[in-house]
């Protein structure tokens, strides 16, 4: 965990000269870091000692990453979800048959072209932003840890957005296969590994193998006890806190609240807890911009102004290449 940015503030803000500034650069900042300025690698300490931090961009970039290190743990639906660059505002992409067949062709016969139809799907990207709390009276009481703390967490909301939108995306596109395990009256372990089971037969009789499974905490919490205490191939994974490959699909738990009327839990009936899905053709992401801390000319004096944003957009390629579970 970077803890540079609450040095970088203490300099820029106190302007520590002479042994000062000395000490707080020998104590805090590591001897091995370096960084570009006027186009030379030059180490951090001796750079601080000798050119103002106005000058440098020490401070931005020390934003930044504090940023996105508080995103870092946070990252879910990104990683569930294939990712699709985006080179403008939106993104069409085009979308075939979910699956056909080859026809015969008689020995010498031409053979014939294969068509098909063609939809689309558009996705537009949408900006979303967070300022972090960062008030003057922080700033003139020399509060560097709790404006760190707030710049982390600006990061952090801005992913639980983007875990949001896709769990949303992809709650509300994967009805067409749901598969209900009816634990009101069956036991409870039909709502494990065998309505995962169930669902994934759904999937493929639509001809889409899933290969990604995202479940609620709950869910999460259900089907590990499947697998403690046993000798099930993964039951080490699950005794480290780890969930193993579920029936070969990469397992990811995510615990955002949706926006779907759809309630993502899984203890209660009616409630959706898991979904599997074909990452190549269900729900996507599409990246316009990442996270991005918004430029501000004045590092110090326009601390409290600052923000961090994203520019993304959530899509669906096949409806039927994803089911969700209800408990």
């Amino acid at each position: 965990m970077t803890q540079l940015l609450k040095t970088y503030l203490k300099i820029g803000l106190e302007e520590p000269n002479g042994r000062a500034l000395q000490r707080i650069v020998e104590r805090e900042i590591p001897r091995e870091l370096g960084t570009v300025f006027d186009g030379k690698p030059e180490p951090v300490r001796e750079l601080l000692l000798s050119t103002a931090i106005e000058s440098t961009t020490l401070i931005q970039t020390e934003m930044y990453n504090t940023v996105v290190e508080g995103a870092e743990p946070f990252k879910c639906m990104r990683q569930a979800l294939k990712v699709l660059p985006m080179k403008a505002n939106t993104l069409t992409v085009p979308v075939g048959e979910a699956g056909s067949y080859a026809g015969e062709v008689a020995e010498g016969a031409e053979i014939p072209i294969a068509t098909q139809d063609y939809s689309a799907v558009t996705f537009t990207a949408k900006k979303y932003g967070v300022r972090p709390v960062i008030t003057k009276e922080m700033v003139e009481d020399a509060l560097y840890p709790v404006i760190e703390m707030e710049v982390r967490k600006a990061g952090a909301k801005i992913e639980n957005k983007l875990n949001q939108l896709a769990l949303t995306e992809l709650i509300d596109n994967t009805s067409a296969n749901e598969y209900d395990s009816n634990v009101g009256t069956a036991t409870i372990t039909a709502a494990g590994t065998k309505a995962i089971v169930h669902a994934l037969a759904n999937c493929k009789a639509d001809g889409f193998l899933c290969d990604t499974i995202v479940l609620s905490p709950a869910a999460e919490a259900l089907v590990m006890a499947e697998f403690t205490p046993t000798s099930y191939v993964g039951a080490e994974a699950v005794a480290s806190g780890r969930l193993p490959n579920l029936l070969g699909l990469k397992a990811f738990t995510c615990s955002v609240a949706d926006a779907s009327s759809q309630t993502w839990d899984y203890d209660a009936d009616g409630e959706i807890g898991m979904v599997v899905f074909d990452s190549q053709n269900s729900s996507m992401i599409g990246m316009r911009r990442d996270i991005t801390v918004e430029r501000y000319e004045d590092p110090i004096r326009d601390l409290v102004g600052m923000s961090a944003t994203m520019r993304c957009a959530v899509g669906t390629l096949q409806a039927n290449a994803g089911a969700r579970i209800e408990y």
